[in-house]
């Protein structure tokens, strides 16, 4: 074989390698791009960001708000039990004033005596009037009129307040401590109307008084001997 001959065979081995390296290296390339793609999108998906574009689209697709799940915010079925995740986090709402009835006497009865000079006990109940369970934990503020310095809004009682849960139609009650006045002479308080607003509402009940007499007044004691219960105390 010719020098020539051979030169030609050794310019020719050398590029098909060159060639063959080349294909490789560009192939290592694309390997590696798709490797670092796919790790991003798996990222993006599992990410908040991801999860919130995800519920967007679901929401939207089943007429919901943006952001929300159809289900977010809809009231259990009667009979159903309550959904998980935000809507059951949130718990059983409160008792609101709109949603409760009010009125005198409670399941133990009993009437003040309002011509003895000992202290005396009035209830009032509240029902829950709504279509939904609620609950009620507090002290309802009570003012009573009849005052000769304007209504009288009772003070609470040192007693701790449970948590009370009402179902629809179902009803509770607090207790009023009363310090009735029989001698002409006192400071009185005759009462005419009290209002009732429930605990951590602003809207109150207006109940007549009806259990006559007159209460000794005592407004602006520190320790009166007419005072408030909390509601589902004893």
């Amino acid at each position: 074989m010719s020098r020539h001959t051979t030169l030609r065979l050794v310019r020719r081995t050398a590029a098909a390698t060159l060639v063959a390296a080349a294909a490789l290296s560009l192939t290592a390339c694309q390997e590696g791009g798709s490797d670092k793609a796919s790790s991003a999108s798996t990222v993006a998906d599992s990410s908040p960001a991801g999860q919130g574009s995800g519920a967007d689209s679901s929401a939207q697709a089943n007429g919901a708000g943006a952001g929300k799940s159809a289900d977010e915010g809809a009231p259990a079925a009667a009979g159903q039990p309550a959904k998980s995740g935000a809507a059951a986090s949130r718990g059983t709402e409160r008792c609101h004033t709109d949603g409760l009835e009010a009125g005198w006497g409670s399941d133990g009865g009993g009437v003040p005596d309002m011509k003895s000079t000992d202290q005396q006990t009035a209830a009032v109940w509240l029902k829950n009037i709504g279509s939904s369970t609620c609950t009620i934990k507090g002290f309802a503020g009570v003012s009573i009129s009849g005052g000769e310095d304007g209504p009288w809004d009772l003070t609470r009682s040192n007693q701790s307040a449970p948590t009370v849960t009402l179902k629809p139609g179902a009803h509770t009650s607090f207790t009023i401590s009363l310090l009735p006045s029989t001698d002409a002479s006192d400071r009185q308080v005759t009462p005419g109307l009290v209002m009732i607003t429930p605990p951590n509402e602003t809207k109150h009940f207006q109940l007549k008084w009806p259990f006559g007499g007159s209460l000794l007044d005592q407004s602006a004691a520190t320790h009166p001997g007419t005072f408030v219960n909390p509601v589902g105390g004893h």
